[in-house]
Parts: C-alpha cells; sequence; structure tokens
C-alpha cells in the first residue's frame, strides 16, 4: 500500500498541476461552445514536433549522439510552439463574422488534416507505432521530478497571466459568440488566449498524452457546470473530480496492471453520470 502509494506519487502531482490550469481552460472551452479545439491543438503541435522527429531520423541514419537527441528534442519543441503560433492566429482570423462556417468546423477539419499527416509521417519512420501510442496517451505512469518540475513553471506563467488580465479573457468568452465585437481590442486578446492555451496544450500532451488531455479539459468543466456557475467553485469542483478521478485511476492501475490514461479518462465519465444523476435528484427533491 505504502509503496504503492509512493510510486504515484509524481504521477499524482503532475496530474493536479494538469488539472488547475485545465479546469481553468475548459471553463472557457465549454462556454466558447468549441469542444474539439484542444485536440486539435494538440494535434497540430504533435505534428510539428512529430515532423522535425521524422527529417532527424532521415538525417541520422546511423548512429545518434546524446547531443544530437538534444537537439533533436529542441528543434521539435520550437517547432510545435511554431505550429501552435500559426493555429493560433488562424483560429483567431477564421471567428469573424463576415465567414459564415462556424468555427467548430473549422478546429474539426484542422484535426482531421493534423492527425491524418501526423499518422503518414509516423507510419514512414522508425517505431511510428510506439510514437503514435505515446501522442495519444502519453506516459503518465513514468513521470519524472524534471518534468513535474517543468510543469509547475509553465502552470505559473500561463496561470499568472491569465489571473492578472482574468476579467478581460472572461469578458473574452463571455462575448466571444456574439456576431458584433462587444470588447476592445478583441482580436488581440483573442490570439492570447489561443496562444497560452496552445503553449499549455503542448506541455500537457508530453506528460499525459492527446485523449487524456482532451478528457481534463472537457469532463472536470462539465461536472463543474451542473453544480456551480461562478468561475472560482467551478475550477475547484473540476479540480476536486479530477484529482479523485487521477489517484483512483493511478492507484488501480498499479494494483490491476491497467492502462492508466483510459482509467482515468473512464472514472471521469462515471464520475460524469454520478453527477448528472445526483443533479437530477436534488432538481426534483431540493433540500
Amino acid at each position: 500500500m505504502i509503496s504503492t502509494l509512493q510510486f504515484i506519487l509524481v504521477p499524482l502531482l503532475a496530474c493536479i498541476l494538469l488539472l488547475v490550469i485545465t479546469s481553468y481552460f475548459g471553463i472557457h472551452v465549454l462556454k466558447r461552445e468549441i469542444i474539439f479545439i484542444d485536440i486539435a491543438l494538440a494535434q497540430i503541435a504533435a505534428l510539428g514536433g512529430v515532423l522535425v522527429i521524422f527529417i532527424d531520423h532521415r538525417l541520422h541514419t546511423h548512429e545518434i549522439m546524446v547531443g544530437d537527441l538534444f537537439l533533436s528534442n529542441i528543434l521539435a519543441y520550437i517547432a510545435s510552439l511554431l505550429f501552435c503560433l500559426g493555429a493560433a492566429v488562424i483560429f483567431t482570423h477564421l471567428k469573424s463574422p463576415r465567414i459564415k462556417v462556424p468555427i467548430e468546423a473549422f478546429i474539426g477539419i484542422a484535426y482531421a488534416l493534423a492527425t491524418t499527416a501526423a499518422v503518414i509521417i509516423l507510419d514512414k519512420g522508425a517505431g511510428g507505432d510506439v510514437h503514435l501510442h505515446d501522442m495519444l496517451t502519453g506516459s503518465l505512469l513514468w513521470t519524472t521530478w524534471p518534468q513535474v518540475i517543468r510543469l509547475a513553471i509553465i502552470l505559473v506563467i500561463i496561470g499568472g497571466f491569465h489571473f492578472i488580465y482574468r476579467h478581460r479573457f472572461i469578458q473574452l468568452t463571455a462575448f466571444y459568440l456574439e456576431k458584433s465585437g462587444a470588447m476592445k481590442h478583441q482580436r488581440k486578446w483573442d490570439f492570447l488566449f489561443y496562444f497560452t492555451f496552445g503553449i499549455m496544450i503542448i506541455e500537457a500532451i508530453r506528460v499525459a498524452g492527446v485523449l487524456t488531455v482532451f478528457a481534463f479539459l472537457i469532463l472536470p468543466a462539465s461536472i463543474s457546470a451542473l453544480f456551480a456557475v461562478q468561475w472560482r467553485q467551478r475550477i475547484l469542483i473540476g479540480l476536486g473530480s479530477g484529482v479523485l478521478a487521477a489517484f483512483i485511476g493511478l492507484y488501480l492501475s498499479i494494483t490491476l496492471d491497467v492502462s492508466v490514461s483510459p482509467l482515468i479518462i473512464l472514472l471521469l465519465g462515471v464520475i460524469l453520470l454520478v453527477g448528472v444523476t445526483t443533479r437530477k435528484i436534488l432538481i426534483r427533491h431540493p433540500v
């Protein structure tokens, strides 16, 4: 029991850090009705990294030195940032009353194209199936202390920026579905939202994978929407439900030898169903 808890301590801390920021961003995503923006940005960012790794493997057909591997990882991260920056610019300009196609359609198209391109590239590279699995589900159970520290630094930077300008970002989301611009410099703040959101996504998928990050964004925010309206309350409820699912999922993953990411996602789904049932009971039989 104690040894199991010690083993899951680091990945649990990683989950808590991820849930702190995803519980906040998830509310934005639900209120904006752009449900698949996170998975699209994640896939676009992943495509940039995959492309650099593929090119590097093609260039280094013989022995790869440690320095070469380090440089490849740096270039892959830069490529992910650039792809994320490009996506932020595109999504910002696609939100226009002159464009009749809903932005959610463009987000879905971007995800499909990025996923297809990544699969094609990985299919041509060595160990493509391993890279594809890691991209989707991550390696949460094997999170290291340096990764946790890195996540904490990113959380402080991105979270601090959004906390300082929280009123602008909340206002931005409140007016997001309005057909006419109701906020000064709305496009600039929209770009900053997408770009900072993308940076968070890049860091998150390196640890937890695309599917787990998607679940961390949507499910806790959906659970919190059942019981609260205020942002602070919703973040706390989302964080609490996410941490509960992460703890149980990590513990059962070790004891039952089950893949951790799918288990956490399923547990979040169960908590959502319990929340929906509880909400209906409270409506029919108010306290």
